[in-house]
């Protein structure tokens, strides 16, 4: 367990340094052996003890589920679909705001975001419900990022470190794409890269 925490917990202060959440918004988890090492409800990310991080049981609810994030059953879901071994929650602003304008996904005009990460699914669904997580779990059978309509950002990946990566890059490309698009009637120069 303590390497799981710690881990968590350094990406939990990286997350909200980067701006790409506040303190007590979003969840942090990590696949281990059949068990899901998970932030607590209400947990400050950027202020992670060994006693923020519970260990759930991979194939359903269990009695730390009462203590586990809110949307403990969406990374169940998630892990059990899926390949992924982590999973970050962020509340994104670009990424949420994007997620309020564009109908059915985010697609990256930045290069980066068009080759490494590529479309992000608009997914519905309250927070903690069964319906967010059966659409999230879908989404991350074969993307890296999804974003819950008014609600944020789910990135997977192998590590915390790939989740990670694929949270910034779905902030940085919704950014990008959200200042374009604030220039009406102007046309998007795409680079040759892109072609």
């Amino acid at each position: 367990m303590s390497l799981a925490w710690q881990d968590i917990s350094r990406f939990g202060k990286k997350l909200v340094l980067s701006g790409l959440t506040s303190s007590r918004f979003g969840n942090i988890s990590l696949l281990s052996e059949g068990r899901i090492f998970i932030t607590t409800t209400g947990s400050m990310l950027d202020e992670l003890d060994p006693e923020m991080v519970v260990m759930v049981d991979l194939s359903g609810p269990c009695d730390l589920d009462r203590i586990a994030s809110s949307e403990t059953c969406v990374h169940r879901a998630i892990y059990q679909r899926t390949e992924n071994l982590a999973i970050i929650h962020t509340h994104s602003p670009y990424a949420v705001a994007l997620s309020l304008l564009e109908r059915e996904a985010v697609e990256p005009i930045d290069s980066e975001g068009r080759i490494f990460l590529g479309r992000m699914p608009i997914i519905e669904g309250s927070f903690g419900t069964d319906e967010l997580a059966m659409n999230a779990s879908a989404a991350l059978l074969n993307n890296k990022a999804c974003i819950a309509r008014g609600h944020g950002v789910f990135a997977a990946g192998n590590s915390l470190c790939d989740a990670y990566t694929a949270a910034c890059m779905a902030e940085h490309s919704a950014q990008v794409r959200y200042l374009v698009k604030a220039y009406p009637g102007e046309k998007f120069i795409s680079s040759p890269l892109l072609q």
